[in-house]
């Protein structure tokens, strides 16, 4: 099938940050074929007029918890030690492969509404949550969590790292990842095994790291005195494959080995505000050449799945601790969503940019509407301006997975297996103030 979106301004994110405007964009079996200006050359089994409308490549969420939104709003005013406190016992109880299903398809659903169209993901039972992405058109990308104790999966270590080589051996190498919670939900030798693992199987690395200064002193406490970096840096987990989530609290030190190592941070601005986390020195780390993308967190601690809100935090809270107002700019708050997300992910040769032979995901943002009029600079409108509200269309692979703003392959039964669960969350969860008086 050939596809051809017509009448675009299109931002590439490609390496000299085109911006195409009247152009057209032509897509064959899911590969973006022809990139130019003008009308459609020759003929196509469907045409998409964007109507002068704004497309971006899709966006990439580089670190979320997707099934976490069976939890949206449960341990809200706390901070991320009273906050795992409050989730923790309840995914004991209510997770499952079914419902990490149901609730990674409500986040799927969310996203691409969003204009997400790849997640990396960190979450129990992964199998589940990547197949509800493949059945609604999320890429999904996710692996072996590892953490000291049993967990919701009832795991012990030996059979942990069993399960966890024969997934990498069966998944392809571009979704082969290794999931460590954390330097201090793991010991040395823990960390060390799951190091030899990654290498072994070429699996990249998902792990939080240096969220919090109460996680600082903690595992100070538990790895003599080191930092979390530094822990990762010494057991083997350090590499280009890595993608560290959070980086907040990093020291100097701890940054030039990101660099040297070739790493990639996510910053989830979201989350880091709401639980109080503090702010991550995002300029320094892209000051210093490391690849910064940009996450959501998990919908039970940001409460929700939207990049949008992620670039204009990044962006607002950044220029207001700096004295700033140009501290991150628009350009860069874009890449950060798109191309820097692919590169986290690995795969910035396929997805990431609007260029001729990468794969057919896009986002139309709808021209009409009143938060898209007047467009003087198109990455303005997007880091400054825009919302989820303003996504018309959304395009993995060469699908349309969302149309005139609905998600195609959303199962209409969805919203009462949501539900059910929410019920037993209910009966579950432990009462307590809502906040301050």
């Amino acid at each position: 099938m050939v596809l051809h979106i017509t009448n675009a301004v299109v931002v590439t994110c490609d390496a000299v940050e085109r911006v195409l405007h009247g152009a057209t964009i032509t897509c064959a079996d899911g590969i973006i074929t022809a990139l130019a200006p003008g009308g459609v050359p020759g003929t196509a089994a469907e045409v998409i007029d964007a109507g002068g409308g704004i497309v971006i490549p899709g966006m990439v969420n580089a670190h979320a918890h997707l099934a976490m939104t069976l939890l949206r709003g449960v341990a809200d005013g706390l901070d991320l030690d009273g906050f795992l406190g409050t989730v923790l016992p309840l995914e004991d109880a209510i997770l499952s492969h079914d419902t990490v299903g149901v609730g990674s398809e409500l986040a799927a659903v969310e996203c691409l509404r969003s204009g997400i169209t790849s997640a990396l993901d960190m979450y129990f039972f992964p199998e589940s949550a990547m197949a509800a992405g493949d059945r609604t058109g999320l890429r999904v990308h996710s692996g072996p969590v590892f953490i000291s104790f049993p967990g919701p999966d009832d795991r012990v270590w030996p059979s942990r790292l069993a399960w966890a080589r024969e997934w990498l051996d069966g998944a392809e190498v571009s979704r082969r990842w290794v999931c460590p919670h954390s330097t201090y939900l793991l010991s040395e030798q823990e960390l060390r095994e799951v190091a030899f693992l990654a290498e072994q199987t070429s699996a990249r690395i998902h792990v939080h790291a240096a969220e919090t200064r109460a996680e600082m002193a903690q595992v100070a406490a538990l790895h003599g005195g080191r930092t979390p970096v530094k822990v990762l840096a010494d057991v083997g987990l350090l590499n280009h494959r890595t993608v560290l989530a959070h980086a907040v609290h990093v020291t100097d030190d701890d940054i030039e080995l990101i660099a040297a190592a070739g790493a990639h941070v996510v910053h989830n601005p979201a989350s880091n505000a709401k639980l109080a986390s503090g702010l991550a020195p995002v300029r320094r780390l892209l000051d210093t050449g490391i690849n910064v993308a940009l996450g959501t967190d998990g919908s039970a601690s940001a409460n929700d799945l939207d990049l949008w809100m992620a670039m204009r935090l990044a962006a607002l809270l950044a220029s207001a601790a700096h004295d700033n107002p140009d501290e991150l700019s628009a350009r860069e708050l874009i890449r950060m969503a798109t191309i820097n997300g692919a590169r986290a992910l690995g795969r910035d040769t396929e997805l990431g940019s609007i260029e001729v032979g990468k794969r057919a995901d896009m986002v139309i943002m709808d021209s009409k509407s009143a938060a898209m009029q007047p467009s003087y600079d198109a990455a303005s409108s997007l880091a400054f301006a825009a919302s989820r509200d303003d996504v018309s269309a959304v395009l993995v692979n060469g699908s349309v997975t969302v149309r005139d703003g609905r998600v195609a392959n959303r199962d209409a039964a969805l919203a009462a297996k949501v539900e059910a669960i929410a019920n037993r969350v209910r009966l579950l969860r432990p009462p307590r103030s809502s906040g301050r008086a």
